[in-house]
């Protein structure tokens, strides 16, 4: 698979990204509990960066079933839009339930995900490429770290 070298290496940066949710309890260790936002952001992170892990591997394991690169990637592409577009309706309502602010942080997290879910769709039916798909992979991880950043920042 093109670019398998480049989407393993993602997924790979993805599980450390995960691993830095272990840290981040610690960055609130002064305060009594954390509000709805944070652990919002908290989750975000683990589930995430999860998410691109086995997003990032889905190529590899389709391609030698499907044995073309093009193929491989417009079927990949596919599954995770609709797959990230279950992510954003699920999320969105958890945020509303929570009664999260509709912060700064928010937005970024919110317009991050929303990019490379549009990024995924126009990857299955105009581009069918692997610099796309990485891409739409890297915005997504962006939720990832824009969450653990503003938990850094101390910020809701």
């Amino acid at each position: 698979m093109p670019g398998e070298a480049l989407l393993v290496g993602i997924a790979t940066i993805a599980v450390v990204v995960a691993g830095f949710a272990a840290i981040a309890p610690g960055l609130a260790s002064d305060r009594v509990g954390w509000t709805a936002g944070q652990r919002y952001r908290l989750r975000g992170i683990v589930s995430t960066s999860f998410n691109v892990t086995f997003e990032s591997l889905l190529p590899a394991v389709m391609f030698p079933a499907l044995n073309e690169a093009r193929t491989t990637l417009v079927l990949s592409s596919a599954i995770v839009f609709v797959y990230a577009l279950f992510v954003i309706v699920v999320r969105g309502r958890q945020l509303i339930q929570a009664r999260v602010p509709w912060g700064r942080w928010t937005q970024f997290i919110a317009a991050s995900g929303i990019t490379a879910t549009a990024l995924f769709g126009l990857n299955a039916v105009i581009f069918a490429s692997v610099t796309a798909y990485a891409l739409a992979l890297c915005l997504q991880l962006s939720v990832a770290a824009i969450s653990f950043y503003s938990l850094a920042a101390g910020s809701d």
